[in-house]
Parts: C-alpha cells; sequence; structure tokens
C-alpha cells in the first residue's frame, strides 16, 4: 500500500535520510523508533510531501507521489 524505495532527502545541502526503503502493507501498523536526530520526523515529512526526497520513489497504492504536492496528499489525490 505504501512503499518508499531508496529514498534521500535534505535540508538544504545537509543530507537527512540515505536510502530509506520500507513498505506498509495494508492493515499493517508500524511504528518509528530511533534516537533524537536519527530522521523519524523526516521521514514522515517526506512522506506527506512537506520536505520531498531528491532521489528515490514514495509510491501509495502502487502510484508514484513523489512529486505531488502535499495538498494532493493529505486530500487523497494521491489515489
Amino acid at each position: 500500500m505504501l512503499k518508499l524505495v531508496d529514498v534521500h532527502t535534505y535540508y538544504g545541502k545537509t543530507h537527512i535520510l540515505r536510502g530509506i526503503s520500507l513498505q506498509v502493507r495494508k492493515g499493517s501498523v508500524i511504528a518509528l523508533l530511533g534516537r533524537n536526530a536519527m530522521g523519524k520526523t523526516t521521514t514522515i515529512r517526506s512522506i506527506i510531501g512537506f520536505t520531498p526526497p531528491r532521489h528515490g520513489v514514495l509510491r501509495f497504492k502502487e502510484k508514484d507521489i513523489t512529486k505531488l504536492p502535499s495538498y494532493k496528499i493529505a486530500h487523497g489525490r494521491a489515489q
């Protein structure tokens, strides 16, 4: 249902997420765990389009949402 493949996200020139890949299947529940400054918030911001990745692919229901603006993702227009 939701899939991230080799996602790289930056804040300016600072490389925050380096090759994150994960898959969340329909009906499953996941948790992002880690110490401070490990990329949990940036991962969520990348998924919802607030901080789009520079490299990699985000898919929701097999549709590529990597380049969609956050308002389309938030309003379900990614489907």
